[in-house]
């Protein structure tokens, strides 16, 4: 065999080899984040109820809540949001990623009428109120999204069910920098969806949100492989 062939023959069985690796360094690159009041030190969950009999009242920290077209007479909405899932820290998503899912888990308790999620489009705070929010949040392009991020038809198959939202898009949008406000339940009839919020006492089943990613990659300089006799050549 010339040097020639063993020469190239080299050269075909490292990039194999190379090739291998990477892929390998890619899957192992997946990781998972879990966002949950109470667990690995988190506590960035935003998380209260507005209603319209109540406009001025700000129901945030009860427990639980409720989506309801008519609740007692009025609508009431359920606003949502994770802070600070997004960054350069340990137990963050870093800017930039490939998100390959996104999942959240709410712990419903009546069933209730059929629910849309929608993506919120402008800031709120923690004390927020139905009031403040200008009638709360209208799927309107404006303050939240008309696109539905999830839905649920209300069944509840126990006293009580995880429901999961399938939310990829919305977290893919935010590691791409857009601004996290989070989401709205837009309850469709007047028979009341309620779930535990962060503040329940029993942690798992607080709302979680659960993300697969990949970190984008760092630029680094590849050497190219070079065999033996090109290297005797130089």
């Amino acid at each position: 065999m010339s040097f020639w062939v063993r020469g190239f023959f080299v050269i075909m069985m490292n990039l194999v080899l190379v090739t291998g690796m990477n892929a390998k360094a890619q899957e192992s690159a997946v990781r998972t984040l879990r966002f949950q009041d109470g667990v690995t030190g988190y506590k960035g969950t935003v998380d209260l109820e507005i209603w319209a009999v109540s406009p001025h009242t700000c129901l945030n920290g009860n427990p639980n809540a409720s989506s309801d077209a008519d609740n007692d007479g009025g609508e009431s909405q359920v606003l949502l949001r994770f802070d600070g899932i997004v960054g350069s820290g340990e137990n963050q998503i870093p800017p930039g990623s490939a998100i390959h899912s996104a999942q959240l888990r709410i712990s419903a308790f009546d069933e209730g009428t059929t629910v849309y999620l929608h993506r919120i489009l402008v800031p709120w705070k923690s004390t927020s109120t139905w009031a403040s929010l200008a009638a709360g949040i209208s799927a309107d392009g404006q303050e939240a999204f008309p696109q539905k991020d999830g839905f649920t038809f209300g069944k509840i198959s126990a006293s009580v069910s995880s429901i999961n939202f399938e939310v990829t898009d919305a977290v893919q949008a935010w590691a791409d920098g857009r601004s996290n406000h989070g989401w709205v339940y837009i309850n469709t009839g007047g028979n009341g969806w309620d779930f535990y919020t962060s503040e329940f006492d029993d942690v798992r089943q607080r709302p979680q949100l659960e993300v697969n990613f990949t970190a984008p990659k760092a630029q680094s300089t590849v050497r190219p492989v070079v065999s033996r006799n090109e290297e005797k050549k130089r």
